[in-house]
């Protein structure tokens, strides 16, 4: 149980710190991350836009969470790429690599 609630408390610190630094370029130059919210045959919309520094032509890798046993287990999936942005919370991207699915997390290549 305490187990338990240390890592609930990192995850939460961790959050909180993401959070405060999420406006600096640091953040949007190496630790942008968001979520595949929407599938369409190979069109995909993920939830990172304008605002979080994204720009055609990017790439970014894909990771699915899975629980296991008492852990989450976090799997390379592959890779999408930028085709345009919508507004400053969205993007059009599509997949290079990999099964990517709704839920998906989305990240910077680096």
């Amino acid at each position: 149980m305490l187990n338990k609630v240390l890592k609930f408390s990192f995850l939460l610190v961790f959050v909180g710190l993401l959070n405060a630094c999420a406006g600096s370029t640091f953040y949007h130059e190496n630790i942008m991350r968001g979520q595949v919210v929407g599938v369409d045959n190979d069109e995909l919309v993920i939830c990172i836009g304008r605002e979080d520094g994204a720009k055609e032509g990017q790439e970014l890798q894909v990771y699915r969470y899975a629980w296991e046993g008492e852990d989450y287990r976090f799997d390379y999936v592959g890779v999408v790429q930028i085709e345009s942005v919508i507004n400053d919370h969205f993007a059009r991207a599509i997949g290079i690599t990999g099964d990517v699915k709704q839920h998906d997390i989305v990240e910077l290549k680096k």
